[in-house]
């Protein structure tokens, strides 16, 4: 569940720092740039006892840092200049009532009493009668003063600021969001998780998650590309984002701790992601696209419709400033993000189209088709540039980017049969993968390092195959139902299989085992 964070509670959390670490000069700066005072005590009982006992040196430091009413510090300052008096320390009460802003106020709205104090420090002898109403004393009068100032003040625990950061890291380990057991580097956050993991097989079914209801289930999954969030959306139109590595529905997202969650009117077929993981965008069997803030929730943007049956693929492009769909209309169509305007439409596939990418530096578009071929599109004109057909009679279920550190640009196209084929940045198959079992692939994706090829079959199996050699590495039954689709995670070995049922079965390299 999320909270608000007053910023001047940041800044008292740093004044704190600053004064317990000794760096008086940059604390003080820092007060006089923002006006404010870090207004707590490591121990209020000591300040107490230090008003009661008359130890003002003591108390007028303590007070020095702390935002405490003008009227409270003027019966304070009062106070010491009357005890100082007594005292016969008529230089330093002199310096208190003529030099300090306390008293200056005083003067301002309470002349008489000020007056009153200069009087009695022009006297030779100190009378406590005169200077105290009746049935008033010293002591009682630093009782008073203790109990009005306490009330101002509140408690700070040593080291606040650490403890307070220690323990958010540590609760962001246990929502999954930072690596365990591991050197953290505070300043980069959650950036740590950019190192990659070696592509390895992702064979152990660590746990799964449970989709609330008997008849609903997840069309589409799709994992963040920073790995902090695995969204699903479901049959029944729902959006939710989970805790990949428990299992568990985010509940750190306020509006879903409060079941407020992200919806479309129909199913959702379709799922993606903008580069820095803030936007989200969905796509439903009714033809419409929303655009959401994963953050919050709030849905940014919607296209109602942007085709005229299902959206089934989208992909913003590099500054999520357009997205990318095609649909089950034959179509394929960029919108723009904020004005919702129709950018560019490519015409030219005469069946469902399936699955759409931007290439790496986004001056393509390439698209799959029911039609049996791979388009690669010139984003400026429209123009189809190329159209391969990887195997005649075959339609095409899937496009996966393959990342790689040259500029030669490589794609696996998951064909309906048995076969995935390596196309190149020029349209030409460059390879092919196949299984030797005869049931057809629905599905495929490629690992976070582009090595490995995941592929589910109609009869329930993942298979994980090498691209650059096409050996089977693995294969495995998921389940005992129907699967529908799969997603690997950007920088670990970490896939998510949905199925027909209300289930998605997460998977991962389980150590002890070979890395590729």
């Amino acid at each position: 569940m999320s909270i608000e964070i007053e910023s001047e509670d940041v800044i008292r959390l740093l004044l704190q720092f600053l004064k317990e670490n000794h760096y008086p000069e940059a604390a003080q700066a820092l007060e006089e740039e923002t006006t404010v005072k870090i207004n707590t005590l490591e121990k209020k009982e000591a300040f107490i006892k230090e008003i009661k006992q008359g130890e003002w040196d003591a108390v007028l430091k303590r007070t020095a840092d702390l935002k405490i009413a003008p009227r409270k510090l003027m019966d304070l300052y009062e106070q010491v200049i009357l005890e100082l008096a007594e005292l016969h320390e008529l230089s330093a009460a002199r310096t208190l009532l003529r030099q300090t802003e306390p008293m200056f106020i005083l003067k301002q709205r309470h002349p008489e009493r000020y007056l009153r104090l200069e009087h009695t420090l022009s006297r030779s002898t100190f009378d406590a009668k005169d200077n105290y109403p009746q049935g008033m004393t010293k002591e009682k009068k630093r009782n008073a003063i203790a109990q009005a100032l306490a009330n101002e003040v509140t408690v700070a625990e040593p080291a606040r600021l650490i403890t307070l950061l220690e323990d958010c890291v540590k609760w962001q380990q246990h929502q999954g969001l930072l690596p365990l057991d591991s050197e953290f580097d505070l300043f980069r956050g959650s950036d740590q998780l950019q190192e990659t993991e070696n592509d390895a097989l992702a064979d152990n079914n660590y746990t799964n998650i449970k989709l609330p209801g008997k008849k609903t289930y997840a069309e589409c999954t799709a994992f963040s590309p920073n790995g902090l969030y695995l969204v699903s959306g479901s049959v029944d139109g729902f959006i939710e984002v989970w805790n990949y590595l428990s299992g568990k529905l985010r509940k750190d997202l306020k509006y879903q701790a409060e079941e407020n969650l992200m919806a479309m009117d129909q199913a959702v077929i379709s799922l993606s992601f903008s580069a820095d993981s803030e936007m989200l965008a969905s796509g439903s069997t009714d033809g419409k696209i929303a655009i959401w803030k994963v953050q919050n929730g709030y849905c940014t943007r919607r296209f109602s419709p942007a085709h005229s049956q299902g959206v089934t693929s989208l992909c913003f492009n590099k500054d999520a400033s357009q997205i990318l769909s095609c649909s089950y209309d034959h179509s394929v169509k960029i919108h723009n993000v904020k004005s919702g305007k129709l950018v560019t439409s490519f015409e030219g596939h005469t069946a469902f189209v399936n699955s759409v990418l931007y290439n790496a530096d986004n001056t393509q578009v390439l698209t799959a088709s029911s039609d049996e071929t791979v388009k690669i599109w010139d984003i400026t004109t429209g123009a189809c540039l190329y159209s391969i057909q990887p195997q005649i009679g075959v339609k095409i279920q899937t496009l996966s980017l393959i990342p790689s550190t040259t500029t030669q640009q490589q794609v696996v196209a998951i064909l309906g049969n048995n076969t995935a084929a390596i196309l190149n940045d020029k349209g030409k198959v460059i390879q092919k993968i196949t299984n030797k079992s005869d049931s057809n692939f629905i599905t495929g994706t490629v690992s976070h390092q582009g090595k490995l090829l995941y592929t589910l079959s109609e009869d329930s199996f993942m298979h994980c195959f090498e691209i650059s050699s096409g050996e089977l590495l693995g294969q495995f039954k998921v389940c005992g139902e129907e699967l529908i689709g799969l997603s690997s995670h950007p920088f670990t070995n970490v896939i998510a299989v949905n199925s027909e049922r209300n289930r998605i079965y997460l998977y991962k390299h389980e150590e002890g085992t070979s890395d590729n």
